[in-house]
């Protein structure tokens, strides 16, 4: 028999599909996601749990005409699936395949490219509002939950409560975000799920209360009144109402008789409303349910390695390594991190350093700001946060620690760079540039596990506050027969001395650029290749000589190159009077990096040591004509 995937004309016939056909779908998308999300890296346990909800979603709404906005758009596969996307499901989060996150250059049934926290409610508020004035009609429905209940969610909650619109908010409750969630409002919600006691009560009251022969109208109020202080009693739930919304809930994500009537029922008020779904991270794959983090994202397949043979130590392994060791010495470590306490490898510590750590859940902005409260007390705080996260931040960072005076505050910046397939929403290929701008900050990028233990200890000997890139993935291993020279503020490590070119990398792109210097040897082509070690601050002399001893600078960045390292280099030597044409900027363009493996971008952007060395050569051959 053909898949209902394949033979229904989806998401149409979802608005007369029965219950039979609806819940053996919500079994062959669940198949269908177990099946292509180990092969191609992605998502998993989230969108287990959201079948059954998209499901009834699209049965009750037209999303042809009504608007979807997903909160961390990993919970959008059964959405996709729905939406036409299934045969080309295969290639999800591949090269010109499938987004791994909701794309509305993808599909006309997302209306937000999404991939961080806590963002759904308000843009859901603003559709809201521009319909509104448009005079359309069109319902807006907002998926928050999996973690996403932050600070940025609870402003557009309080926004929409106060102006009285009419959407529906959906808090997909699944006990986590991607890691346990942590902090009281996680409590609260505990509280609304301890649903056995409320719910069998409920139903005993109604029970009793439909034999009691009615006296008028008044006695029938009187009874609603009484099952909603009932609720409101037991539930302990004044949170959501007291924000302007009508909260109902919880109910079972994964019952169709249950959600479908609810979502219909909901659909006609005008009005802010709060429908609490119960799911199951993880339903119905094996052991997903019982480790919701290890099956939240598995990794990709391995993919070929076009560099440096790696060791087997991911670089949030080595930082963190390194940081219990110093803990052990230095009772003034406390670490801190934003709801990514395992992808940091924060874990470990946490457990060894229960009084000496903190995850404050997605809450990038409180954790940097707390860590300037630390710094102030004589504690040495490291707050460990992805790239991209960090972004969200950026005032506290200004603000709360850079604008301090002597607030040593240490940054470990993971996920720095190209982050492969999860796309342009978490890369971090924007650090150098807003923080290299900021008053008395520090930016450095080790070549490997050893020289990111020597910054770090660097870094602590520092009172001012200093941040430390490292990329995704596992650390390098060099065959180098040089001397480790000392950190020394803002001064590169040559690795290889040659001729007229000199290749200047910075962190995660030395691998590459020690492969183009091969591949320039063997095009008769000596360069030197520098590790450039510091983004800020840099020493003039250091590169004044470099300009001086070649006829061609390159510098090499996974990094925009508005703002990166390569600028910072042309700025500083620029006030010296170099003559800047000898300079090769190498980096990221203005544009956002399509979804792919990260050897397959820096193949795209010329940053592998393929194209780093054409275009050496192509520079090289222009010169040499110029001349001629």
């Amino acid at each position: 028999m053909q898949p209902l995937l394949d033979s229904l004309a989806l998401p149409e016939a979802l608005h007369e599909a029965s219950l039979e056909t609806l819940e053996a779908l919500s079994q062959e998308i669940r198949d269908r996601i177990i099946d292509v999300v180990p092969r191609t890296g992605g998502h998993l346990g989230t969108n287990l749990g959201v079948v059954e909800l998209t499901l009834a979603l699209h049965r009750v709404y037209d999303f042809r005409y009504d608007r979807i906005v997903f909160d961390v758009g990993h919970q959008a596969y059964p959405h996709k699936l729905v939406t036409g996307r299934n045969p080309d499901f295969e290639k999800l989060r591949q090269k010109d395949g499938l987004c791994g996150f909701p794309s509305p250059e993808e599909s006309h049934f997302d209306n937000f490219l999404v991939g961080h926290a806590g963002t759904s409610v308000s843009s859901a508020l603003g559709l809201v509002l521009g319909y509104g004035m448009q005079k359309d009609p069109r319902k807006t429905v907002a998926i928050i939950g999996d973690g996403s209940m932050c600070g940025l969610a609870f402003e557009g909650f309080n926004q929409a409560g106060e102006l009285k619109k009419n959407m529906l908010v959906i808090l997909n409750d699944n006990k986590m975000a991607i890691s346990p969630t942590v902090g009281a409002f996680s409590k609260h919600l505990n509280r609304l799920r301890s649903g056995d006691t409320y719910t069998n009560m409920m139903k005993e009251m109604k029970h009793t209360l439909q034999h009691i022969p009615m006296i008028g109208e008044s006695l029938e109020g009187m009874r609603e009144k009484m099952l909603l202080s009932l609720k409101e009693h037991l539930l302990s739930d004044r949170f959501f109402s007291n924000l302007g919304f009508n909260y109902f809930g919880p109910v079972d994500g994964h019952n169709l008789e249950e959600l479908i009537p609810m979502l219909e029922n909901l659909k006609e008020h005008d009005e802010p409303v709060l429908l609490h779904v119960m799911t199951e991270k993880g339903k119905g794959a094996h052991g997903a349910d019982q480790d919701p983090y290890k099956f939240h994202s598995p990794p990709s397949p391995p993919k070929k390695k076009v560099s440096s043979k790696p060791k087997a130590l991911g670089w949030s392994e080595a930082f963190t390594t390194s940081l219990h060791r110093q803990a052990e010495k230095d009772e003034r470590l406390f670490a801190i991190t934003a709801a990514m306490a395992a992808g940091t490898k924060l874990e470990a510590f946490i457990e060894a350093f229960p009084d000496r750590s903190i995850d404050t859940g997605i809450a990038e902005a409180h954790a940097v700001t707390m860590a300037g409260g630390l710094a102030v007390t004589g504690a040495r705080p490291v707050v460990l946060i992805y790239s991209t996260f960090l972004q969200r931040a950026y005032d506290s960072i200004m603000h709360d620690v850079c604008l301090q005076p002597h607030c040593p505050v240490i940054f470990a910046i993971d996920r720095a760079g190209l982050v492969g397939d999860d796309g342009p929403s978490h890369h971090g290929v924007f650090d150098i540039a807003y923080l290299r701008h900021l008053p008395g900050m520090v930016l450095m990028a080790p070549r490997d596990d050893e020289e990111l233990e020597m910054m770090f200890q660097w870094s602590l000997k520092q009172n001012q506050p200093v941040a430390i890139r490292y990329p995704r993935g596992n650390v390098p291993e060099f065959q180098i027969d040089l001397e480790r020279p000392a950190i020394e503020p803002g001064v590169p490590e040559r690795l290889k001395e040659g001729g007229s070119v000199a290749i200047c990398a910075y962190g995660a792109m030395l691998p590459e650029a020690l492969e183009a210097e091969v591949l320039l040897k063997e095009a008769g082509v000596d360069a030197s290749v520098y590790n450039l070690r510091f983004a800020k601050p840099l020493k003039e002399e250091a590169y004044e000589e470099i300009f001086a001893q070649h006829d061609l600078v390159v510098t090499v960045e996974d990094h925009v190159l508005m703002g990166g390292i390569g600028s910072a280099i042309l700025e500083t030597v620029s006030l010296k009077g170099v003559d800047t044409s000898k300079m090769l900027r190498l980096g990221i363009p203005d544009a956002f990096v399509a979804f792919m493996s990260r050897p397959e971008q820096l193949a795209s952007l010329g940053l592998d040591g393929v194209g780093i060395s054409k275009q050496v050569l192509d520079r090289v051959s222009s010169s040499v004509a110029q001349e001629a």
